[in-house]
């Protein structure tokens, strides 16, 4: 029965007999269970469904509070950034749903995992996890989400990035000072920075 104003199905224990009371055939009965089966629902089919049984008195015996609603569309997530040094920014970000919209700014060298959420029979949530913006939508029966990478809306400023690569290299030292002619040439080997910030300074092995 739903809402106590229509009656859906109607069984008789003792004959066994079911009554469906349904016009579109989505009804299914099951008399070992005692469940009822409603396919193909419509967002009319949406209110509180009671089974009752009747003896000498009726009975409700359970009662169930049933919400037909449709899938979640895609999230939109939108953004602006707004550079505050060569290689920082703040990016305010928007989450959008059907009927809502939050929103929250993170820097882009700390992505804290603070959620902000909307709740409802529909929850739309945001929030930063690994450097990566998430803005989810759900309801009980879907959800869908969007991402974007922090570090793609705020790339290093061109010409910040300086070339702070250090090399190595052998300087090869002949050192005769203690040896004749004679002797083998005593070889140093030095290896250095190509960034040289001190006086470079060779020593012979005497």
């Amino acid at each position: 029965m739903k809402d106590e104003s229509e009656t859906i199905v109607r069984f008789v224990s003792k004959s066994g007999d079911i009554k469906d009371y349904s016009s579109d055939y989505r009804v299914k009965f099951n008399t070992e269970t005692f469940s009822l089966t409603l396919r193909n629902m419509k967002k009319t089919d949406s209110g509180l469904y009671l089974a009752k049984t009747r003896r000498e008195k009726e009975i409700c015996v359970a009662e169930h509070n049933v919400s037909v609603i449709d899938p979640v569309d895609s999230p939109v997530l939108k953004w602006d950034v707004t550079r505050i040094s060569v290689n920082a920014c703040i990016v305010n970000v928007s989450c959008s749903g059907r009927d809502h919209t939050i929103s929250n700014s993170y820097h882009s060298n700390n992505c804290p995992q603070e959620e902000v959420t909307s709740f409802g029979i529909q929850t739309l949530a945001l929030y930063c996890m690994e450097n990566v913006v998430v803005c989810n939508y759900s309801n009980p029966v879907s959800w869908k989400k969007d991402t974007k990478e922090i570090k793609q809306l705020c790339p290093p400023h061109e010409g910040a990035q300086q070339n702070d690569q250090t090399g190595c290299g052998e300087v090869h030292v002949m050192d005769r000072s203690s040896a004749s002619e004679a002797d083998h040439t005593i070889y140093s080997t030095v290896y250095y920075s190509t960034v040289v910030e001190d006086d470079l300074r060779i020593h012979s092995k005497g």
